[in-house]
């Protein structure tokens, strides 16, 4: 029962996330354990648990390439645990699809996120988002989980 509830758990989560992220620049660590707790929880709740084993493989890929990303890209730890947490919640056979629709999304936020910083010009503002350098990555973490939880 309540993984038919667990999409809008995780929407809700992404929004508070972002919230956070574009304010203080950072994914605090209870945002980032709280997919995997619900995983737990939903996985309890299953009769069949043996399709849940390819979700683990795909968390521990995401994470495998986040680490990477972290080392060399200038990713952020809290996104790579998220990322994670988040792909336990991906169905397997959408993987291609979110992650092109994460790749889009990526670029689109920047974009916004740069002309949103020309625009503002104001080193007085508490939004971490307009005064640093810092991509808010739980935006398009967010827009992946719309499309592929009730788009595709």
């Amino acid at each position: 029962m309540i993984a038919l509830y667990a999409p809008y758990i995780i929407i809700g989560l992404l929004i508070v996330a972002a919230a956070i992220e574009m304010r203080s620049g950072k994914i605090p660590n209870w945002l980032t354990l709280f997919p995997f707790v619900l995983f737990i929880i939903v996985t309890a709740t299953l009769p069949d648990r043996s399709v849940l084993i390819w979700q683990l493989v795909l968390a521990a890929a995401v994470f495998a390439v986040g680490l990477l990303l972290f080392a060399f890209a200038g990713f952020g730890a809290g996104a790579v645990k998220l990322m994670s947490g988040l792909a336990l919640f991906i169905p397997l056979s959408k993987g291609w699809i979110a992650l092109a629709v994460f790749v889009g999304s990526l670029v689109l936020t920047a974009v916004i996120v740069v002309r949103l910083r020309k625009a503002a010009d104001d080193a007085r503002s508490s939004w971490t988002v307009i005064n640093s350098n810092v991509m808010p990555m739980t935006v398009p973490m967010l827009l992946t989980c719309l499309a592929v939880f009730f788009i595709w």
